[in-house]
């Protein structure tokens, strides 16, 4: 225990604390503090270890910030930040505001709009790319799910193209950046590549740091020497941030940083009712509260959604598109429960083991396990149904059960599995939640696997562009980073278009995982619920459209610990009242009082009735 340096192990505590949230409380920093000692594998004698554990957890809260007035406020609300975290989130503030704010002279230009760019586009649409291909230093562009947001960024590269520009694309992810590669056509790739590519580290507990040019890297000890050609920025680029809810605020910050140096333009595409970063966001809100209105554009003609119409012909499903924006809104959700009752799209089950074999038989049942999206709340979950749907395929013949590598997590994976890959790896060129299917199993448990979708790939570093998408994974890349992919969390799917969807709901769905699974069908999106009866069902799916477990920043963090607090405050007070004995009542005087007294005193005055207060 002596070896310890507890100010440096406290240091780790707050940056661990702040990677994955932007409040905590003391438990939280108990727990941290209990894992660290835990890793760096202090023994010792148990009151000796409490004594350290307890002496950390005292160091790291006295040097945390608290968001609201911490008197009165109940241990279990998350009242308590870092300054770091306040500072980045203050920092990203001063840059949109910049941004904002550092306009040419004279009006901001809207780029003209041929008509060979904009034909096939709608007025919201049309209205994107004359403002992506404008001379605006900050701009954002919210859209509803199958808007049309990366058609409209398409035809933005297009133009930009003939005005003799560049536009860059990064992502939050490395898939997501495959996915834009390939609809987009631009030079793309996920943004910790291009500000790791500027210099920016982190390190295992998320401490940033960034090199200077000649300085080198503490892992790998190579010289840090700049971004390379493909990476570098410069003026008047488009940098555009797609799939910008799930920024999270530390990459954002580096991200800004890159750009201001290189006088780049900046774009945020995105929507804030789908899934928010894991970890600290609110980047977008951060963005959409600085840019300039005429800059801020939403989205909201749906094209992505289909039905077969009498004559066995596909065409726009306008109902359901319009079903889907309300859960968007969040703000009716017992009359889109009732639509979705009505078009077939609600099934009860009556308990989990029903609802679990009716999605196995479901999913099981579509000859291309690609073309069903299966989602789910929890990993426990999503384990669950991957067992269950390939036991299915296991006992029908498609998926071989008897040449098979175990995973570390004990899942069994055969030729004929769906799976994903859960680490980016540049050298076996494949990213994080990509799927595959396996067409082999190597006599020392590699995989011989195809790609389950073309998803493209990204201009830079990361995966190198391959014509054909087959790839060798070696035993120990399998054992520790591959997974069934038949069923999975939202985050897993969100940016996915399928022909149809099934996603579970209940008490851990919240809205934006419910809004994210309704809408990754084109042809039909379904709801399983465990439910007895309609009436139960119906109350479940409102619940969940009152559920926001999303981490938009320590500012909104500050709100939610106030709200908690006055909420808690109030409780207390209540059952005080109740609690208390009735005061005595003063006896009634004796002297005669005027009629008007004996009546008391007349609200229509206003006077106050017994329970109504002034």
């Amino acid at each position: 225990i002596g070896a310890l340096d507890r100010e440096a192990a406290v240091d780790a505590v707050l940056i661990r604390l702040a990677v994955g949230r932007s409040a905590w409380n003391a438990a939280d920093v108990r727990g941290e503090v209990e894992r660290l000692i835990a890793a760096e594998g202090v023994i010792a004698d148990t009151a000796v270890r409490l004594e350290l554990a307890e002496d950390l957890t005292a160091r790291a809260l006295d040097r945390c910030v608290p968001l609201v007035d911490p008197d009165g406020v109940p241990e279990h609300v998350r009242s308590w930040t870092s300054r770091p975290v306040l500072d980045v989130e203050a920092d990203l503030r001063t840059r949109f505001a910049a941004r904002a704010g550092r306009s040419p002279l004279g009006a901001p230009r809207l780029a003209p709009l041929p008509a060979g760019v904009v034909r096939g586009l709608d007025a919201g649409q049309v209205a994107a790319v004359a403002v992506l291909a404008g001379d605006r230093r900050l701009m954002v562009v919210e859209g509803a799910a199958g808007a049309g947001k990366t058609t409209a960024l398409a035809a933005a590269r297009d133009l930009l193209q003939r005005q003799g520009r560049r536009l860059m694309v990064v992502t939050p992810t490395l898939k997501a950046a495959q996915v834009a590669r390939a609809e987009v056509g631009a030079t793309t790739g996920s943004a910790a590549s291009l500000v790791f590519a500027h210099g920016w580290r982190w390190n295992e507990h998320g401490k940033w740091t960034r090199l200077a040019l000649g300085e080198a890297d503490p892992v790998t000890g190579r010289i840090h020497t700049g971004p390379a050609e493909g990476t570098r920025l410069r003026p008047d680029d488009l940098l555009v941030v797609d799939e910008a809810g799930m920024l999270d605020q530390d990459t954002a910050r580096s991200l800004l940083t890159v750009a201001d140096e290189a006088g780049a333009r900046l774009a945020l595409l995105g929507d804030r009712h789908q899934l928010a970063a894991v970890g600290r966001g609110g980047v977008l809100d951060l963005a959409a509260a600085q840019v300039d209105p005429a800059a801020c554009l939403t989205l909201e003609s749906v094209h992505r959604f289909i039905r077969t119409d009498s004559t066995g012909q596909s065409v726009p499903d306008g109902e359901y598109a319009e079903l889907t924006l309300a859960m968007r809104r969040g703000d009716t959700p017992g009359v889109v429960f009732n639509a979705l009752l009505a078009r077939g799209r609600i099934h009860l089950h009556p308990d989990h083991a029903a609802l679990q074999d009716a999605l196995a038989a479901t999913a099981a049942h579509d000859p291309q396990a690609a073309d069903v999206a299966v989602v789910a709340d929890t990993r426990e979950q999503v384990n669950e149904l991957n067992a269950a749907i390939r036991n299915r395929l296991v006992a029908d013949g498609r998926v071989d059960d008897v040449r098979v590598v175990t995973t570390r997590a004990g899942q069994r994976i055969g030729a004929g599995d769906r799976i994903a890959t859960r680490r980016n790896d540049r050298d076996l060129e494949v990213a994080n939640r990509d799927t595959w299917t396996v067409t082999a199993v190597g006599r020392r448990g590699g995989l011989l696997v195809t790609a389950g979708t073309a998803t493209g790939d990204v201009s830079w570093g990361d995966v190198p562009p391959v014509g054909a998408r087959v790839r060798v994974l070696p035993a120990d890349y399998v054992t520790e980073h591959v997974e069934l992919a038949y069923a999975s969390t939202a985050y897993g799917v969100q940016g996915n278009t399928v022909p149809a969807a099934h996603v579970v709901i209940g008490d851990q769905t919240g809205a934006a995982s419910a809004y994210v699974g309704m809408t990754r069908g084109r042809l039909a999106n379904t709801a399983h619920l465990v439910a007895a009866d309609v009436a139960e069902a119906r109350a479940q799916w409102i619940a969940v459209f009152g559920r926001d477990r999303a981490d938009l920043g320590p500012g909104h963090a500050a709100e939610l610990a106030a709200r908690e607090a006055a909420r808690d405050r109030q409780d207390r007070s209540r059952d005080r009242t109740a609690a208390a004995p009735p005061r005595p009542v003063a006896p009634i005087p004796s002297v005669p009082r005027p009629e008007a007294e004996r009546r008391g005193p007349s609200l229509a005055r206003g006077g106050a009735a017994p329970g109504i207060g002034r």
